[in-house]
């Protein structure tokens, strides 16, 4: 026979004295459980009403900004001269201009050709979904890239940096 351990609880045991009473307590446990489960609902409710509100509230919001800075693109690609050398242009509330940005260029097989070139290292180039990990493509030379199948582009990506302190402050 098996001797009996005895564990210690913070929890006050509260005794039963029959099967009616424990079966009782299984329909309390069940309640507790259905409040508990309320409860979570009210609160995922709240957190989804608040996440749509700030999508309501945001999205006008991201619009005008897109289309302000549409605008920006298309003044300063008309006034292009005016930057002379500069790839940017700071004005009194910020700076606009073009930076460069790399993207990887990849061929339909490259992902094949990745797994055949690179044998074991292979992985750091592939994405857990078996995609091919432009971002550490990035990483290799020229040479390699062409090996299996893909090539850099490099191409101008116009942006816009607020100054925030400054344009707060101006109204």
């Amino acid at each position: 026979m098996a001797a009996k351990t005895r564990i210690k609880s913070e929890i006050n045991i509260e005794p039963i004295a029959s099967w009616e009473e424990a079966d009782e307590k299984l329909r309390s446990i069940g309640d507790l459980m259905l409040k508990i489960a309320s409860h979570e609902s009210a609160a995922k409710d709240s957190i989804d009403k608040a996440k749509y509100d700030l999508v309501q509230a945001v999205s006008p919001l991201q619009g005008k900004i897109e289309q302000l800075t549409q605008s920006l693109e298309a003044y300063a690609a008309n006034h292009i001269d005016d930057f002379g050398k500069a790839q940017s242009r700071e004005l009194n509330f910020g700076k606009l201009g073009w930076r460069k940005s790399t993207a990887i260029a990849i061929g339909k097989r490259t992902l094949e050709f990745i797994k055949e070139v690179f044998g074991k290292r292979a992985a750091q180039y592939i994405s857990t979904k078996e995609s091919v990990n432009k971002e550490t493509l990035k990483l290799l030379t020229d040479q390699e890239l062409a090996s299996v199948k893909a090539r850099r582009e490099n191409k101008e990506v116009f942006f816009v940096e607020p100054d925030l302190p400054k344009a707060v402050d101006y109204e």
